[in-house]
């Protein structure tokens, strides 16, 4: 299980090295999480920064996205294969399966090369 809450601010400081860039996306990813319904704050910030990498517009769009419903910045940034393949048509299980690995592997793949290599995948 990936400890989100550990993994954020280590991003934070690959993806945005300087000072001023980082306490702007952190103001910006701050928006989320003040309602009731939002939840899973550290981890929906995570989905933001994968799906708009490292403009701080595309921060702001995802991060109001999240805050009418997070469910949508989740789906995109950790299932995006499923998603795009509607896996409850999926007859067979064994290929829903690997769908399901593939999108773990990628979402994986996408944070450990940003923390192992300092750039995004």
């Amino acid at each position: 299980m990936t400890d989100h809450s550990k993994l954020l601010p280590r991003l934070l400081e690959k993806l945005f090295p300087l000072d001023e860039e980082r306490e702007l996306v952190v103001e910006i990813l701050g928006q989320y999480g003040s309602a009731d319904f939002q939840r899973e704050g550290d981890r929906v910030r995570m989905a933001i920064l994968k799906l708009a990498g490292r403009s701080p517009e595309q921060i702001r769009y995802y991060t109001l996205m999240a805050c009418r419903d997070y469910r949508d910045v989740l789906a995109g940034a950790e299932y995006p294969k499923q998603m795009g393949h509607y896996p409850w048509r999926e007859k067979d299980p064994e290929r829903l399966a690997q769908i399901q690995a593939e999108d773990k592997e990628q979402y994986q793949n996408w944070y450990l090369g940003i923390l192992w290599e300092g750039g995004e995948q």
